[in-house]
């Protein structure tokens, strides 16, 4: 597929509307369009997913991203999307059931105790000595030192 400049008679809202994106949700990062678009068209008849590109075309253009006409243009293509500004908010892109999560997230980051220990955490790691792991419990199980350290090598 061609990259550039296609004649569409699609508008931004249609095209949004066609990857049932609804209006609020229109500024969300090109990768969760990337995975609206994937939902539709995998296993859609060619008529369908023709139309799925338009729109996902149309959206692109509109965005001048990059990143999604290198996805059309090669579906297998290793971009990466453009990161994020500290700007935007905290919390995760509402994919169908995420938004009970994305909440609550969002209202964890507004504790600012929580939110500077998990900025900094170095400097609030527990020590891997005999009498902190004793008190180490995980839902009321107690946590070995091995569970510990392949935990703290996993991150």
């Amino acid at each position: 597929m061609e990259g550039g400049g296609a004649d569409t008679t699609l508008d931004i809202s249609e095209a949004y509307n066609r990857l049932q994106i609804n209006a609020g949700a229109r500024n969300i990062p090109d990768e969760t369009i990337l995975a609206y678009y994937k939902a539709l068209s995998n296993g859609a008849p060619s008529g369908s997913k023709d139309s799925y590109t338009e729109a996902l075309r149309v959206i692109a253009l509109d965005r001048q991203s990059h990143f999604l006409l290198r996805k059309l243009d090669d579906p297998n293509a290793d971009v990466q999307a453009e990161s994020s500004t500290a700007d935007e908010p905290v919390g995760l892109d509402n994919i169908g059931n995420t938004c009970y999560l994305n909440s609550l997230l969002q209202y964890l980051y507004t504790v600012k105790p929580l939110r500077d220990m998990v900025i900094d955490f170095q400097n609030h790691r527990m020590t891997l000595n005999k009498e902190d792991i004793k008190k180490k419990k995980v839902g009321g199980r107690s946590v070995d030192k091995a569970e510990i350290i392949k935990a703290v090598k996993s991150k």
